[in-house]
């Protein structure tokens, strides 16, 4: 059996629920808070609540994508298990040639990889997902890098044909100056041993500002725009969690307060963008001014969208909207009534501007008549 978890083993649960959670597995079973049961929390009166559908249903909305430290301790969760399915799955990998990258500015690549995710609505419908990353290959030639796009597909359907069903996609790239490409044969493993040696289980803390945003069909079919996004990301690593696909985008058995935008979203985009460990101010404060731009070049491509606040910049603007969208008033006003002392707080969560950080650290009551 097995449940709907994180890609990384190191993954927290408890953030990971709150938060909303995609897994490899969404395309199928839908995101974490679709499939929690019931949770037993430790509210900010000290009192010990079971919430379910039938019971504590405020809390129960509210935790299931409504942000961590905002509600409640939980202490476990209820949460519902599948058969191990098996996978299919392959990767594939083109990269800019030096010519290409020096010559040409990677007009070949970004053509291609722009093309690449404009077909993602039409992978979901063949019952193909995955995991897409483009990273700078090489060192810079007069401020030009070679450019590798690495997707890694796959599909829980029975006796999937990856290859065929991927022939039009490599048979475009193929045709492509500037782009050597390469498709393996596709392997067919248990999910558990497919999760084992894929999915990075070493992760540990590093320097770096995350950046996101999530898209939906019409802005991923808008090629022009996310070509030009992803040109900005040309010294930068940019990631595409792209497992949403029906599992996600139906609508779930019990509703909760994640984004709505999620029910929608094709891809979750993410960048980062790191500083030397042990870096200086100046350092530090340069990779935040580049984060910041990065920020507003995904925004760019999908504005009517948002977040996904687990995987989100640190200066997100307008966070409530492109955390939550419509539901933040209702999470707003669940937050007030179950924690009016404001015994849980954090930084750009539910309820935050009520409180104010102080520069030494110290977090004080909002005057009420202070605008």
């Amino acid at each position: 059996m097995t449940i709907v978890g994180g890609a990384d083993p190191n993954v927290g649960l408890g953030g990971y629920l709150t938060g909303g959670g995609h897994s490899p597995l969404s395309s199928r079973y839908g995101l974490a808070v679709d499939n929690i049961v019931e949770m037993f929390v430790a509210t900010p009166t000290g009192d010990i609540i079971r919430a379910n559908v039938c019971e504590n249903q405020e809390f129960f909305w509210a935790i299931r994508g409504g942000g961590g430290a905002t509600f409640g301790v939980l202490l476990n969760a209820t949460i519902r298990a599948y058969p191990m399915p098996s996978v299919t799955f392959t990767r594939l990998d083109f990269n800019s040639t030096k010519e290409e990258a020096t010559d040409k500015n990677n007009t070949a690549f970004y053509n291609a990889a722009s093309r690449l995710i404009s077909d993602l609505p039409d992978l979901y419908t063949k019952g193909i997902s995955g995991y897409f990353s483009m990273v700078p290959i090489t060192e810079p030639v007069e401020g030009k890098s070679q450019m590798n796009f690495a997707f890694l597909l796959y599909s829980f359907e029975s006796n999937p044909t990856l290859q065929e069903k991927l022939s039009p996609i490599m048979s475009q790239l193929n045709i492509t100056p500037g782009l050597t490409t390469s498709l393996p044969d596709q392997q067919t493993l248990r999910f558990i041993d497919f999760q084992a040696i894929y999915m990075r289980s070493d992760s540990v803390g590093m320097n770096r500002f995350t950046v996101s945003r999530l898209w939906d069909a019409p802005a991923v079919s808008d090629t022009e725009n996310v070509n030009r996004a992803l040109r900005s990301f040309s010294n930068s690593f940019l990631q595409g969690t792209a497992v949403t696909g029906s599992g996600v985008q139906r609508k779930p058995l019990e509703d909760s307060a994640v984004h709505p935008a999620w029910r929608r979203t094709v891809v979750h985009m993410m960048g980062n963008v790191g500083y030397a460990l042990g870096g200086s101010e100046d350092e530090r404060s340069a990779a935040m001014q580049l984060a910041d731009t990065l920020s507003e070049d995904l925004y760019a491509v999908a504005p009517d969208m948002g977040c996904y606040v687990n995987e989100a910049h640190i200066h997100q603007p307008d966070y409530r909207k492109a955390f939550w969208g419509e539901n933040y008033d209702k999470l707003l006003g669940i937050k007030r009534r179950v924690d009016p002392a404001g015994v849980f707080w954090c930084e750009m969560c539910v309820g935050a501007d009520d409180w104010i950080l102080q520069a030494d650290g110290r977090i004080c009551k909002m005057d009420k008549g202070v605008s």
